[in-house]
């Protein structure tokens, strides 16, 4: 009976997201407090669960997608708008995908049918995996740099923040029950994750890995309702929420500032968002809304 428990209770941290969601590409234009997103397009076209998006290089974008009952990782080259398949995993499901620093291969948290669930590394080409971390059940996870993986652990009935050392194999507990959306601030030793508040919604904090005793600080409070978000920048953080689109800029006057509609789009409940690189492109999850 708790291993049932516990396999209900992870299998519904990982897909708590509609069913139905399809994966979004748009083109990103950067002003100086504001953005405009155009040329949208629904980059998936597969019936039942695509989420979780990544970029894993500038014209290349990971996310998990269904095929035969099961989730596997997907690749879609914006270059030649093609969508393939990364991996065929019988016997589980794959989410979350994200490229491994500094290599070419790719993350991605699988959830076997025999309830298992742990983080694999899967070689680019061949799609052969293997295990990256033993006995912890992560549920989502970021590489900080080549030899340091941030990572939100299944503990009890919520998540621990947790800082894993690739190179000695050890893991340090920094921050417990924290929401899904952990993320490294770019061009800082900032990292950000989210804290469920007496209200029941979501507070934003940001911690400094590279101190010798690590503080959080307190940043902002998500929309109602809102789970995850992203960074354009070291200042500026984008989410969804609804259909509409909202920015945070740290220089500014702090507070949620709504800059796109993509209703125009048919989407509604737009969920995981990733910016790239580059910033002149953003991937996010959202349901198409029926009309």
């Amino acid at each position: 009976m708790k291993f049932l428990f516990v396999f209900l209770m992870t299998t519904a941290l990982l897909a708590q997201d509609n069913v139905n969601n399809e994966i979004f590409l748009f083109d990103l234009a950067l002003n100086y407090d504001s953005i405009v997103l155009n040329k949208g397009q629904n980059i998936s076209q597969n019936t039942g669960y695509d989420n979780q998006p990544s970029f894993y290089s500038k014209d290349t974008i990971l996310f998990s997608g269904t095929r035969n009952g099961q989730t596997d990782i997907v690749g879609y080259s914006i270059n030649n708008s093609k969508k393939f398949w990364l991996s065929d995993t019988r016997q589980g499901s794959e989410y979350s995908p994200q490229r491994i620093a500094g290599e070419v291969d790719i993350a991605a948290v699988r959830l076997d049918t025999t309830g298992l669930q742990l983080l694999y590394k899967y070689e680019n080409k061949t799609g052969q995996s293997q295990i990256l971390l033993d006995d912890l059940k992560v549920g989502y996870y970021f590489f900080y740099d080549e030899t340091t993986l941030i990572t939100a652990v299944l503990s009890g009935t919520g998540m621990d923040l947790v800082k894993n050392d690739l190179e000695t194999g050890t893991a340090e507990v920094l921050i417990r029950n924290i929401g899904r959306s952990i993320h490294k601030v770019p061009q800082s030793n900032l990292i950000s994750y989210t804290i469920v508040n007496e209200q029941n919604e979501l507070d934003l904090y940001l911690l400094d890995l590279e101190k010798d005793e690590p503080e959080s600080f307190f940043l902002t409070r998500l929309p109602e309702g809102v789970k995850d978000y992203a960074w354009l920048d070291q200042d500026r953080i984008i989410l969804g929420k609804g259909s509409q689109v909202f920015l945070y800029d740290m220089l500014g006057e702090s507070e949620w500032t709504q800059v796109a509609d993509l209703a125009n789009y048919g989407l509604d409940n737009i969920t995981r968002i990733a910016v790239n690189e580059g910033g002149d492109k953003v991937v996010l999850a959202a349901e198409i809304h029926s009309k």
